[in-house]
């Protein structure tokens, strides 16, 4: 077994989205499809990987699950999961905020909802760990890949490389959001890869010592 990953990058709004791939068995699951839904479909054929079995969404954004409409048409089978307490954007174009972008969009309901703090997801030979990190959004989970080493972390819209996520949305909040990456982002270790939803890669040791608005020596 060797697990892959690969960024699907989105210019509208510069949202990294990424494929998680078994290179043996060929079963992928989409993390965060961006509006530019052609990347994932292009990738999935090019490698000649399985239909995605799941679309983790870190959160309702409309930047994080723009594409998710055409590739449910493509690829009907494929389940959504998303956080309980942000379920709800995906039916409301002033939630998910598609309508700041001048167009409302709509994205069905999820299929499987995270309601834990703490949650393993299986999906054929791909594990992931969900972890609830609010403070962007109410409901904003990352998602860890227990089989990698060193560990891989989709931070989506918690924590970047050098800042973190707004707070200034009607559901955001600084205090959770700190808390969030002061007791769950920094308790991995240090060499621990994480992948944002927008930006470049970073680390756990980089971040904790460095950012400038959360660090925990």
């Amino acid at each position: 077994m060797a697990i892959e990953k690969k960024t699907c990058f989105s210019a509208i709004c510069g949202e990294n989205g990424f494929i998680v791939y078994d290179t043996e068995s060929k079963d992928c699951v989409i993390i965060d499809p961006g509006f530019t839904w052609q990347n994932f479909d292009r990738f999935i054929n090019e490698k000649g990987l399985k239909a995605p079995l799941a679309a983790l969404l870190t959160h309702g954004h409309a930047d994080h699950v723009g594409g998710l409409n055409k590739l449910r048409e493509l690829f009907p089978d494929m389940k959504v999961v998303i956080g309980e307490l942000d379920a709800g954007r995906l039916m409301n174009p002033e939630l998910n905020f598609s309508s700041h972008f001048g167009f409302s969009l709509t994205f069905g309901e999820a299929d499987l909802l995270l309601r834990e703090k703490k949650q393993r997801l299986e999906f054929g030979t791909l594990l992931f760990d969900a972890y609830f990190t609010p403070g962007h959004a109410a409901g904003h989970y990352i998602f860890a890949l227990p089989q990698t080493n060193p560990l891989v972390v989709f931070t989506g819209d918690l924590i970047f490389e050098g800042s973190v996520g707004r707070t200034d949305f009607y559901d955001g909040d600084m205090d959770a959001l700190v808390d969030s990456i002061s007791n769950t982002i920094y308790c991995f270790p240090d060499d621990t890869v994480l992948l944002s939803g927008h930006g470049d890669s970073t680390s756990v040791g980089v971040e904790r010592r460095t950012n400038p608005f959360v660090r925990k020596v």
